[in-house]
């Protein structure tokens, strides 16, 4: 009888080990696969869009699998502001107790932040909000706008909405209560739905580094130029506000006359304060001569347009061609921004 020799043996070991390798390669880890799935908000009462809501009611957020408790319990807003005899959980599900019951003939609106994530850290995919009210019937007007810092879109900013007569716009806007309250989403995006079309309001949004829900005075706030109005329509839009810094600041848009510069030479702006020369900015007008100072600290200011030979947009010792309106511009907090004209 012959025998074979037996020295294939590793290489059918280096295969076995390969096959084994491979296997475990491809298999997930334990636990099973990572969960990617956004979750979102399954069911909430009272339902959107419901009325006569009992006083004695609590607020319910269902969502569709476990949640990171602290995230919801901190990306959850209601207005008008209430007081929680308690907030707990149930499986799921995220409650909200008033402390002396819902108030009678109020639209409730109930934000819930794109930020908040379940157990494997995936977020929602957009801000979830809910209305509903204790009264007869629900508020029809939307406002909606998009919130951004330093020219970025923010995501999680807090958007009060108030009363126009109740708010102080050089600044104490902290001590009026909002009528409405949401946040930010994707892109900066926020709707506000069930608004009362009769009012006029003033609009405010801040990052809520502490995470209480309410406005302190070191944290960044902007606001938008104005007062927002429905005058018949059922819906506002284009509402942006600018987060400037701790300081509630204004702006001032214009046009620059550039039909006499030759096309080789760049036009640009400049912003001086008259009362303080540190606080100086500067712009450039686009195709159509149209140009913007935003997030501009109040107070009184001289304007200027130039020829910026080194397209830096900085009056430097060379840019000698200048032109400076003699009027001085006086720039407030919130409101509508000033329009200026300048030609050369």
């Amino acid at each position: 009888m012959r025998v074979r020799p037996r020295r294939a043996l590793p290489g059918m070991l280096l295969v076995a080990a390969l096959l084994v390798w491979s296997c475990a390669k491809q298999s997930f880890p334990p636990g099973g696969p990572v969960d990617k799935t956004p979750p979102f908000v399954e069911e909430i009462a009272p339902a959107s869009g419901s009325v006569r809501v009992d006083l004695a009611s609590e607020i319910r957020i269902l969502f569709s699998e476990g949640m990171k408790k602290r995230t919801v319990e901190s990306g959850v807003v209601v207005s008008p502001r209430c007081r929680w005899k308690k907030r707990y959980w149930k499986k799921n599900a995220f409650i909200l107790v008033p402390q002396e019951g819902l108030q009678l003939g109020t639209t409730y609106l109930v934000s819930v932040s794109n930020k908040v994530s379940d157990a494997h850290g995936a977020s929602m995919k957009s801000t979830f909000v809910s209305g509903f009210s204790t009264g007869d019937s629900l508020d029809s007007g939307v406002i909606s706008g998009r919130v951004a810092w330093k020219k970025m879109d923010v995501e999680g900013a807090v958007v009060e909405i108030h009363n126009a007569d109740a708010v102080d716009t050089l600044g104490g806007f902290a001590e009026a209560l909002p009528v409405y309250v949401t946040l930010s989403g994707a892109k900066g995006i926020f709707d506000v739905p069930f608004v009362d079309t009769r009012r006029a309001y003033k609009i405010f949004s801040y990052i809520d580094e502490n995470l209480n829900s309410e406005y302190d005075t070191e944290e960044q706030v902007g606001c938008y130029g104005g007062t927002v109005r429905f005058d018949g329509e059922g819906v506002v839009e284009g509402i942006d506000l600018a987060i400037c810094g701790e300081t509630l600041c204004g702006s001032v848009r214009g046009v620059v006359d550039t039909s006499s510069v030759p096309d080789t030479v760049a036009v640009a702006l400049s912003l001086r304060s008259r009362s303080d020369s540190v606080y100086s900015y500067s712009a450039a007008p686009d195709q159509g001569g149209a140009f913007e100072f935003n997030c501009v600290l109040p107070g009184p200011y001289g304007v200027e347009a130039f020829f910026d030979l080194n397209k830096n947009r900085v009056k430097d010792p060379e840019d000698t061609f200048s032109v400076e309106i003699p009027e001085t511009v006086h720039v407030e907090s919130c409101v509508e921004p000033l329009d200026v004209e300048i030609t050369f």
